[in-house]
C-alpha cells in the first residue's frame, strides 16, 4: 500500500505542479501582451479618419456651423483639432482652450503642417498667426539681439515694440520652409490676403476667451502645401525662439552660485521651451 500511497502523492504533485506552470505561463503571456500593447499605444502616431462635409463652411474663425462630435482629432485641456474636407478643399479648426496655450501662440505663433510624405512632414508650414517673436525676424539685428541680450525686454522701446507687433500679427502668415527636410528652417512673411492668391483661406477668432483658427486648404496640389492624396501628415506645433543668453554648452547639467553661495542649477533649452509653451502634435489623417 505504501507505493501506491507515494504514487498517489506524486500524481498529486505532478498536478499541481502542472497548474502552476499554466497559471505562471498566462500570466507570463498576459504581462507580456499587457506591455506589448503600452508600448504600442506609447510609440504609435494617432490616426484619424475625417468625414467629409455635408454643408458649407465659412471661414470666419468661428466654430459654430462645424459638426463638432465628427470632426474633432483629439480634444485636450489647453486646444482642441478638427479636420474635414469636401471634394476641393480640407478645412482645419484649432480651437485654444487655455490662457497658458493662448499666450505661448501670440507670442511664439502656432505652425500648421502637412505634407503626404512622413519624411518630409514639416517641410513646409504655415504660421498662424505668426507670434510676436517671430515678426522680429524681419529686423535680423534686431532678432539676434532679442535672442542673445538677457536686458532685451526691460527696455521701453523693445516692449513698445512687441506691443505694435502684438496688433499686427493677425493681418501677418509666417512661412516655415525646411528644403529637402533639413533641421534649420528658412522664414518668410505675407500678408492674409496674399496667401488667399494661392488659393487658401484662413482666419482667427478673437471675439472669444481665447483665440481660434481656421483654414481652408485646396486638395489639388496647388497650395503652398502641395499635398494632393487621400492620406497625410497633418502636425501642429507652437515652436519658442532658441535663445542664446549664454553658452550652449551651459545649458547641460552646469550650475550656478548666487550671492548667497547657493548652487543653482542653469536652465536647460528644453526646460525654457516648456515654460513657453512649446509643444509639438502629429496625426496622420485619411478623407474616408
Amino acid at each position: 500500500m505504501k507505493p501506491r500511497i507515494i504514487i498517489n502523492r506524486y500524481s498529486d504533485f505532478k498536478i499541481f505542479t502542472d497548474h502552476i506552470y499554466i497559471l505562471m505561463h498566462y500570466r507570463s503571456v498576459l504581462l507580456l501582451l499587457t506591455f506589448s500593447l503600452v508600448f504600442m499605444a506609447c510609440s504609435s502616431t494617432q490616426q484619424f479618419a475625417a468625414p467629409q462635409l455635408h454643408s458649407s463652411l465659412t471661414i470666419d474663425g468661428n466654430l459654430s456651423d462645424w459638426n463638432t462630435s465628427e470632426t474633432l482629432i483629439e480634444t485636450r485641456e489647453d486646444v482642441n483639432f478638427y479636420t474635414t474636407y469636401d471634394q476641393n478643399f480640407l478645412y482645419i479648426f484649432i480651437d485654444v482652450r487655455s490662457a497658458f496655450k493662448d499666450r505661448a501662440i501670440r507670442q511664439s505663433g502656432l505652425i500648421v503642417y502637412l505634407n503626404d510624405d512622413e519624411d518630409l512632414k514639416n517641410e513646409i508650414g504655415i504660421g498662424i498667426p505668426p507670434g510676436t517673436f517671430n515678426l522680429l525676424r524681419e529686423n535680423p539685428g534686431q532678432y539676434s539681439s532679442f535672442l542673445r541680450n538677457n536686458d532685451w525686454m526691460s527696455k521701453p522701446e523693445n516692449r513698445e515694440t512687441l506691443t505694435r507687433l502684438e496688433d499686427e500679427q493677425f493681418s501677418r502668415i509666417m512661412i516655415v520652409e525646411r528644403a529637402g527636410g533639413r533641421s534649420d528652417a528658412d522664414y518668410g512673411f505675407v500678408t492674409l490676403n496674399q496667401l488667399e492668391v494661392d488659393g487658401m483661406n484662413a482666419a482667427i477668432g478673437q471675439d472669444g476667451r481665447f483665440l481660434s483658427i481656421e483654414m481652408k486648404i485646396p486638395r489639388d496640389g496647388s497650395s503652398l502645401y502641395r499635398f494632393s492624396g487621400d492620406r497625410f501628415w497633418l502636425g501642429f506645433a507652437v515652436e519658442t525662439p532658441n535663445f542664446r543668453i549664454q553658452n550652449e554648452n551651459n545649458y547641460s547639467a552646469s550650475r550656478q552660485t548666487d550671492r548667497y553661495g547657493t548652487r543653482q542649477r542653469t536652465p536647460q533649452r528644453q526646460d525654457i521651451a516648456r515654460s513657453m509653451g512649446e509643444f509639438e502634435r502629429w496625426y496622420k489623417i485619411t478623407l474616408r
